[in-house]
This record gives structure tokens, sequence and C-alpha cells, in this order.
């Protein structure tokens, strides 16, 4: 019997590392998109419960990138709901976890498109920033699109980024219209490749295209 028992443990310490990274995956998937189906049903005053607890399952998993990623992009989202006084403070919260998220893809289209906004966001809540943020901005959502020409947020950071740039800077109404035109095309095409996969930035290209009506 000794024989076979011990051949019983060497056989099973082969798989467990295998199991348990499937039940790590199994444990915050479901939870992850229990809180994303949440937040598309409520308005933004009512986000953040639900996003501190992306942020508690990000910091639990700190090698997953796309908790990370969603963690950012929720306070990131957040930040441009509230009012000035607080949205810096959103943006703080948002940083580790949109840094995070780049850091564990560096060249994936999403956590490019991601860190675009979030400097995007730090600009509209402190706009004296934008002088040096914007290029930035401009800069990760061009790497994003080279990544993946076909993600519409990325095109739509880039024409935010138009947009709100001053004339005089190169920037303007007139100016982004092309892009604007561009990233519609693009979101009328695009299919996430799952239910977790990033699939925001309808509703915000929407309004401002309607701005061009």
């Amino acid at each position: 019997m000794k024989p076979l028992l011990l051949l019983f443990w060497v056989m099973t310490a082969g798989l467990t590392p295998s199991l348990f990274a499937q039940d790590s995956v199994r444990s915050w998937q479901p939870v992850l998109q229990a809180q994303l189906q949440a937040l598309e049903k409520i308005q933004p005053a009512q986000w953040a419960p639900h996003t501190d607890t992306l942020a508690q399952l990000a910091n639990a998993h700190p090698q997953e990138w796309l908790l990370q990623y969603y963690a950012g992009w929720a306070y990131t989202q957040l930040s441009f709901k509230a009012e000035k006084k607080i949205a810096e403070q959103y943006c703080e919260k948002a940083a580790p976890f949109v840094k995070r998220a780049l850091g564990l893809q560096p060249g994936h289209t999403e956590t490019l498109t991601l860190m675009g906004y979030w400097l995007s966001a730090r600009i509209n809540a402190v706009p004296s920033r934008g002088a040096s943020l914007g290029a930035e901005s401009r800069q990760y959502a061009e790497k994003a699109i080279d990544a993946d020409p076909s993600n519409p947020r990325a095109s739509l950071v880039k024409a935010l980024n138009i947009y709100y740039t001053p004339a005089i800077f190169g920037g303007g109404k007139k100016r982004a219209r092309p892009t604007v035109v561009e990233t519609g095309e693009k979101f009328a095409r695009f299919i996430p490749a799952d239910a977790l996969a990033p699939n925001w930035g309808k509703n915000i290209y929407d309004v401002l295209n309607a701005s061009y009506q």
C-alpha cells in the first residue's frame, strides 16, 4: 500500500498548482462579472461601493491584469463624473491600478488606452495639467491604436484629446471630427471577445458625436 500511496501523492502534487490556478481564476471571474453588470444598471452616484469592491478584488489578485484594469477604469470613470473638488481623489485611487495593469500588460491595446484615459481624467480634474499631460495622453492613445487599430476605445481617447485641446495648440472640435467619425465606425464593428472583455465607451462616443449634430 505504501508504494501506491506514494505514487498517488507524487501524481497529485504535479497537478495541484494548475488546479489552484484554475480555482483562483474561477473565484474572481464571477465576482468581476457581477460588479460590471451592476455598474451598467446604476448611475455614477451609486458606483462607489462597487468600485471599492473591484479595488479589493484587484488587491487580492495583484497579478491579474484585468482586475487591475477594471479597478483603475472604474475610479477613472468616477473622476470624470465627480465634482472638481473630489475628482482628483478618484484619480489618485485609480493610479496604482492603472499603472499596475500597464506594467503587467505593457503592449496591450486596452491597458495603453486606459493610461491615456486616466491622464485625461487628471487633466479634467486639474485643467492646468493640460499643457504637460495632453501630449502624453495622446501618445498612449496612438500606441493603443498601433497595438490594435480596431479598438474603438483607443480612437475615442484620441478623439477626446483632440476635441478638448485648444485650437491654437492643434486641437478643437473641427480637427477632431475625422477621428470622431472613425471612432463611430469602429464601435459599429466592435464585438467583445467575451463577457469580461473591455466593452465601454459607446455612450461617451454618442455624447461626443451628438455635439456635431
